[in-house]
């Protein structure tokens, strides 16, 4: 398994993610998230030889809104399956295709309100291709598609909804 990470090992990066549209009671805020990711390096029965499964430990970004309050982006739960992927899609010059499935909680805390939580309705997916090494040194993971966030308690209700995503990781 040359260059893929060692199973068991636990790897951080920092995230930073300038410009991500969020849509939130009518309009759209252009935000600046900074944070943290950290994941849990397992193996995948799948394909072992080319790729491993990550298991997501820790994730928290954070974003300041126009009106001085907050947006945090976090893990929502314990990652029981472990759905995210490093491959590797070519051997010389080694390259990897970086595929991270998140479930998380987003918490909105307007300067004058109540903080609102919601959660990921399916997970976010994020994607970084062609980058050549992990932990990763500043490529960028883009959405797979836009992520609609619920109220946990209607869950046929979209209140809120990420754009656009387009996220720095490690290296930073």
């Amino acid at each position: 398994m040359s260059g893929m990470p060692p199973i068991g090992s636990e790897i951080p990066r920092s995230v930073l993610a300038i410009g991500a549209e969020l849509e939130y009671n009518g309009s759209t805020m252009t935000l600046d998230f900074r944070g943290g990711i950290k994941d849990r390096v397992d193996v995948n029965a799948n394909d072992p030889l080319n790729s491993v499964r990550l298991r997501l430990v820790g994730h928290r970004i954070t974003a300041e809104m126009p009106d001085g309050g907050t947006v945090t982006l976090e893990q929502n739960d314990v990652d029981g399956n472990a759905a995210s992927t490093l491959k590797m899609t070519q051997k010389v010059p080694p390259k990897y295709e970086l595929r991270e499935a998140l479930d998380l909680s987003l918490t909105i805390e307007s300067k004058n309100g109540t903080p609102v939580v919601l959660s990921t309705k399916q997970s976010m997916i994020l994607i970084a291709k062609d980058i050549t090494q992990f932990p990763t040194r500043g490529d960028i993971s883009t959405l797979e598609s836009p992520v609609d966030f619920i109220d946990p308690e209607k869950p046929h209700t979209v209140v809120a909804r990420l754009v656009t995503f387009n996220a720095k990781t490690g290296g930073i």
